[in-house]
């Protein structure tokens, strides 16, 4: 148990010194979908929901969460929420039809990604699924 956790630390450090952007998997979540991806910055799952329905969650998620929208674009298959939460820090939001009945998400807070903010943002999102 020690050793495995101590080559997965040492693989995780050589990754980020290599310059390669380092994968977690943080597991599934509730609503039947994919596993949660932390990569580059951008918190990244797939949900076993129509694209229409993921969008106006994530647009009611962000209000409870009180960040102020500066740009909305939305089309049948995609869309993009783009706005400013209380800290001042960009929050962008974005969605892509993965079929009828899914949707790849994609979230980001602030220029490198707050990772614990976006898993919040999503966790917001679901609620209203």
């Amino acid at each position: 148990m020690r050793r495995s956790r101590a080559a997965a630390i040492v693989l995780l450090i050589s990754l980020c010194v290599s310059g390669c952007a380092p994968v977690l998997i943080l597991g599934a979540g509730a609503v039947g979908a994919g596993a949660v991806v932390w990569q580059r910055g951008w918190v990244k799952q797939t949900l076993d929901t129509p694209h229409d329905r993921v969008f106006r969650a994530a647009r009611a998620a962000l209000g409870d969460l009180d960040v102020v929208l500066e740009d909305e674009t939305s089309a049948a298959d995609r869309g993009v929420l783009d706005g400013y939460d209380k800290e001042g820090r960009r929050v962008m939001v974005k969605t892509k039809a993965a079929g009828e009945k899914a949707t790849e998400i994609h979230i980001r807070v602030g220029l490198w990604g707050d990772q614990a903010r976006s898993l919040e943002i999503l966790e917001q999102l679901k609620k209203h699924l």
